[in-house]
């Protein structure tokens, strides 16, 4: 009896223990997913004689939304994955875009953490003209890059200017 009720009281401490260190939410988190709405396809880049204009291939978008006891979003994630071909208005040649990363914001530090690969272009017989790949932490409201480990191009060309002599 003595052995049953130690090992009783063991198993309530170690399911007490694990509780702790258990975020309580007042709800479950909220999962919405996104199927081929274009999302993250590019919007026209114009360059001066011709345009890079991109269509969506495929794209897969989960957004997941964790709440606090009151019911209030702490934390969103938003994991996506995207193919879209862009194509030369001049030359019709097409390259090859593809996205794979996940995006989480943590409402109450008011930071964004980005990992993966936002962006990633490679030329043939040039190689890769153009990334922004890796893990990046910002301020939300302002988008301040306080960290930045791996290439980041989308810094210093947010536009994807240089897309157009890369992909001309």
């Amino acid at each position: 009896m003595r052995s049953v009720l130690k090992g009783l009281v063991m198993t309530a401490i170690a399911l007490s223990m694990i509780g702790a260190s258990i975020p309580a939410y007042a709800k479950a988190p909220l999962k919405e997913v996104f199927v081929d709405e274009g999302i993250f396809t590019l919007p026209d880049i114009p360059c001066g004689t011709f345009t890079l204009t991109e269509v969506m291939d495929s794209e897969s978008v989960m957004v997941t939304t964790f709440f606090d006891k009151a019911g209030d979003p702490v934390k969103v994630s938003t994991r996506a994955n995207f193919f879209g071909t862009i194509t030369n208005s001049a030359t019709d040649e097409t390259f090859p875009d593809h996205a794979s990363f996940t995006e989480t914001e943590n409402i109450p530090k008011g930071t964004t953490t980005v990992n993966g690969v936002s962006y990633h272009y490679i030329v043939g017989g040039q190689g890769e003209v153009y990334a922004e790949i890796g893990h990046k932490i910002s301020v939300t409201e302002s988008g301040e890059v306080t960290f930045q480990g791996g290439q980041a191009d989308l810094a210093s060309d947010p536009d994807l200017a240089s897309l157009c002599v890369s992909l001309a």
